[in-house]
């Protein structure tokens, strides 16, 4: 029966996604924890168990997805949009007001507590300079910051930003899924170049920092809140694609720990990513399928670190730095005094500097009444209906 109705989305909120950059920004605190105490997983019925606790680097790939989820959606759902110059400035400074005042404040609490004033070299002015202009992503000695590493997944952020408007003009005239297609195989390309001569450890400069081998993984996104908004998604049974999605993040995991062993050639690095990516986004639309299993993310032991993850993100390795846990000072109150500290100085700048101007710190804080379950039946909207409703997300 044809019928001349489009679908509309739910008008919910979507708290299952904080709870995602939850578990993200856990796992990445985490992944800096084990470096810090040299972290030497155990065996379990012989089996090493470091596919699991060796991977927290990976909450970055899921950073990027959700980032590209979250920035999309309000413009797949034509809430907004970007038709001139003036929209596209319009994005950027609410990007700039968004991001930059924490990077500056915690770039400069950085800089002091890691003492490195006190001896400036010149190497040490130079990374000063790039951060004070954020020019670090564009140089290969001073992307991964030493008074904080975690600023070069910052600077792939702020590189995705810069080029978001570009990327939304497109996807509304050509269509998300060529933008999909040719992000998928450049940095695809990308990453397997660079995998021939990788860096000893961490990141890599062009790959990672410059955005090109993980422009994906923000497309991924892109096209998930287009698919989300227009009722497009993949519906398949929330059990099976669940079980599919952790079988492919765990062979994921377990080709990570071999590649980084050097176990198996590191080349292979570059097709795992993309099955670690198709892992979350089977997760994903298992999420936003309605799966009962996944109302866990919820919780808002989850949900909280996951809506200030930017300010946990930047925040939690300074304050390591300046307790020594990366010299030895690993003691169980050293710790703990870290992660005290850590979401303590997250929770301030949350709320006073990432939103000063939000007139209800309770609803920063989820004090409010509880938010509806997540659904997926979409009603028809009658074509005459200008404007479509759409499930929000904290920005």
């Amino acid at each position: 029966m044809t019928q001349s109705t489009r679908p509309a989305p739910p008008n919910l909120r979507i708290p299952e996604i904080n709870g995602l950059r939850g578990l993200a920004i856990i796992a990445v605190v985490w992944h800096h924890i084990t470096i810090a105490l040299a972290f030497h997983p155990p065996l379990v019925l012989g089996v090493s168990t470091g596919l699991l606790l060796l991977n927290g680097w990976t909450g970055v790939n899921l950073f990027f997805m959700l980032s590209g989820f979250v920035l999309y959606l309000p413009y797949a759902a034509q809430k907004r949009q970007i038709r001139n110059t003036t929209d596209a400035w319009t994005f950027y400074k609410h990007r700039f007001f968004r991001l930059i005042p924490l990077y500056y404040l915690v770039c400069v609490t950085a800089v002091v507590l890691s003492g490195h004033l006190a001896h400036a070299d010149r190497g040490m002015l130079r990374e000063a300079f790039a951060i004070a202009t954020f020019t670090f992503p564009f140089h290969h000695a001073t992307f991964v910051p030493a008074s904080n590493w975690a600023l070069w997944s910052i600077g792939t952020e702020v590189l995705f930003s810069v080029l978001f408007p570009l990327l939304a003009v497109l996807a509304a005239r050509r269509g998300i899924k060529p933008m999909l297609i040719v992000a998928l195989v450049l940095s695809l390309g990308v990453r397997a170049i660079r995998a021939l001569d990788p860096p000893p450890a961490g990141p890599d400069w062009i790959a990672d920092a410059l955005l090109l081998g993980r422009l994906d993984e923000f497309v991924i996104g892109m096209a998930l809140a287009a698919a989300w908004v227009r009722g497009t998604f993949w519906r398949i049974p929330t059990t099976r694609s669940g079980v599919l999605a952790v079988l492919l993040l765990l062979a994921a995991c377990y080709g990570f720990d071999r590649c980084i062993s050097r176990t198996i050639s590191f080349e292979w690095m570059a097709i795992l990513n993309n099955v670690f990516d198709l892992g979350l986004t089977l997760l994903i639309l298992t999420l936003l399928n309605g799966a009962p299993w996944l109302r866990f993310l919820r919780w808002r032991v989850l949900q909280l670190p996951g809506m200030a993850c930017y300010s946990i993100y930047l925040w939690h390795l300074p304050v390591m730095n300046a307790l020594g846990l990366f010299k030895g000072n690993t003691q169980p109150a050293f710790m703990a005094a870290a992660l005290l500290i850590t979401l303590f100085l997250a929770a301030l700048t949350y709320r006073f500097v990432e939103f000063r101007a939000a007139p209800d710190w309770r609803a920063l804080f989820l004090f409010k009444s509880p938010q509806p379950v997540l659904t997926v039946t979409h009603e028809p909207q009658p074509e005459h209906e200008p404007k479509l409703q759409t499930p929000t997300v904290t920005l």
